[in-house]
């Protein structure tokens, strides 16, 4: 049985030093225009309680952009700059 292609993605974030659940918010959120921590919960199958986590070490890479909004959103950037990104800090 393979894998989901998102399985695979999360897989690959992990490979790049991304947490199990950063890579998973992460790609929740590349799947999105942007979400909620529930909405992020809910697509990741992450708890919405560690979400907040998760995000917050994505923004401080560089991955995640916060909406300062009430309820707080969050958008991934796009994935070419991520994986320019993911690909510096790798090297």
């Amino acid at each position: 049985m393979h894998d989901s292609p998102v399985d695979d993605a999360v897989e690959l974030l992990q490979a790049l030093g991304l947490k199990e659940y950063e890579a998973k918010c992460f790609v929740a959120l590349s799947r999105v225009e942007s979400a909620t921590a529930k909405a992020v919960s809910e697509l990741s199958e992450v708890p919405r309680t560690r979400v907040y986590d998760a995000v917050d070490a994505l923004e401080d890479a560089g991955l995640v952009a916060r909406q300062h909004s009430n309820p707080q959103r969050f958008r991934a950037v796009p994935v070419a700059e991520a994986a320019k990104t993911l690909r510096e800090e790798y090297d």
